[in-house]
């Protein structure tokens, strides 16, 4: 027994040393966006000396709330797109792979895209857009619904076949279900955790990535993200780092509140959706 709280201690001072040194730069990036750039240099680590909001009425006296205003924009528009056409797809192909062919070569051939490295696909894809005439913020959605298939594709027909049985699509059409009413009151809703899941996994990626936006969007300043106007606010004040980690709470803040309030969901749907 004593053997037993003795691992339970080490395991408990591990996790408390892990959570740890991931909160240490968080709290240091809050504190530092308090400070003025002088004192961060000259105390990185301590706590502020001459507390100040100047470094945030900088960042909105430089247009910070248009570049936020894109990113939101985008986010929600790419994120929604996905929730909403994605798992028809999988509903699709799931229950039909065992009828139909066609439906695991399709299934297959857009999986298949998990492996396809990004650097692989990049110029083209960048000359592509620009050729027409994509290289804007609607371009920039439809490149994150279409990169999010093969993952969104394989966890949700993982989970559909798991989960949900086809029992269900023949009770719903003997109560007299169309299939559009049986898939949205009835399937869509059962599929809640993976929902929560797929959320979580594309709204960090699409509200942090700095990749696409570079490539498709850099052109022209007005439809800059927040990644793209905090990787360009280092240039414009290169010294000035005050600034800059408050450019880094404003955007931690919205991403974090979406993980605290969905984050109980992500394990049940990424277990379930993840095998056959």
């Amino acid at each position: 027994m004593n053997t037993q709280k003795q691992k339970n201690w080490w395991v408990y001072l591990v996790l408390f040393s892990g959570i740890l040194f991931m909160f240490i730069p968080l709290l240091v990036t809050i504190i530092s966006s308090f400070k003025p750039t002088k004192e961060i240099t000259s105390n990185f680590f301590g706590l502020p000396e001459n507390f100040t909001l100047n470094n945030y009425e900088r960042l909105f006296d430089d247009g910070i709330v248009q570049y936020f205003g894109n990113s939101a924009l985008i986010t929600i528009v790419a994120v929604g797109l996905i929730l909403l056409i994605i798992p028809m797809a999988a509903f699709a192909v799931a229950r039909q792979m065992k009828r139909q062919t066609v439906f695991n070569i399709i299934y297959f051939y857009l999986i298949i895209g998990i492996f396809v490295p990004f650097q692989v696909i990049m110029l083209p894809m960048t000359k592509l857009m620009s050729s027409i005439g994509l290289n804007n913020i609607v371009g920039l959605i439809i490149l994150y619904l279409t990169y999010a298939v093969p993952q969104a594709l394989f966890l949700y027909v993982g989970y559909i076949k798991t989960i949900v049985p086809e029992e269900m699509d023949e009770a719903a059409a003997i109560d007299g279900c169309d299939k559009f009413t049986m898939y949205w009151k009835i399937i869509f809703p059962l599929m809640k955790p993976m929902h929560a899941t797929v959320l979580i996994i594309n709204a960090l990626w699409v509200w942090n990535d700095f990749l696409l936006p570079l490539l498709v969007l850099n052109r022209d300043q007005n439809m800059w993200t927040l990644p793209l106007f905090q990787y360009n606010y280092q240039g414009m004040y290169f010294s000035d780092y005050g600034p800059s980690f408050a450019s880094y709470v404003v955007g931690i803040i919205p991403i974090l509140l979406v993980y605290l309030v969905f984050q109980k969901h992500i394990i049940s749907g990424m277990t379930s959706g993840s095998v056959k």
